[in-house]
């Protein structure tokens, strides 16, 4: 729960890399470009994974930007809650429990993969819940 969205960051951004830089150098290999000049077609691709990977990354962490909600202990039961939380296309993850906090993980078509993890952390008074702001919007309670 801590630090979320900068380990989501690091790994989006190593994935997005190492898929362009991969696919980039097959192209680059069946057409030829390595023949000509090897260390300039090797920088020419690294160069623009980074900035792929860069700007990709970042679009995804702002279209599915983060933020917490409260919802009070009182309004709904904890069965209610996860009920919920499977309408709008999260379920719970059974063996991923930090302490008091339950993880939930998008289960497409109705949450998109790429969302992220929706955490619950219940307090004495409140259902503390991060996720995107997004699914949180439309969650009715």
């Amino acid at each position: 729960m801590k630090n979320y969205t900068l380990q989501r960051f690091v790994k989006l951004s190593l994935y997005f890399f190492g898929m362009y830089a991969l696919l980039t150098g097959a192209w680059f290999g069946i057409s030829g470009r390595f023949g000509e000049d090897a260390t300039g077609a090797i920088n020419e691709i690294l160069v623009n994974s980074a900035i792929f990977s860069l700007l990709f990354t970042i679009a995804l962490l702002v279209w599915y930007r983060r933020t917490e909600i409260r919802i009070p202990v009182k309004n709904i039961s904890p069965k209610a809650l996860d009920q919920k939380l499977e309408e709008i296309g999260y379920e719970r993850i059974p063996g991923k429990e930090k302490g008091a906090v339950q993880v939930y993980k998008p289960r497409p078509p109705k949450a998109p993969a790429l969302a992220g993890r929706l955490f619950v952390q219940k307090s004495a008074n409140f259902y503390h819940l991060q996720g995107p702001v997004s699914k949180l919007k439309s969650l009715k309670v």
